[in-house]
């Protein structure tokens, strides 16, 4: 995965969250959020590699 798709799908996931977080439980609010921190993570990574 290349680091353009990568901030591409955080960007997707934080705009999904305002979108539909009255609509969302706690749960799924989680949810999107361990997600983010994990692209987060895999973006960290990819930089240190640079």
């Amino acid at each position: 995965m290349m680091e353009i798709d990568i901030r591409m799908r955080i960007a997707a996931l934080r705009q999904y969250l305002r979108d539909c977080q009255q609509e969302m439980t706690p749960e799924q609010i989680d949810e999107v959020l361990d997600a983010i921190s994990k692209l987060l993570q895999v973006l960290a990574e990819l930089e240190k590699r640079k």
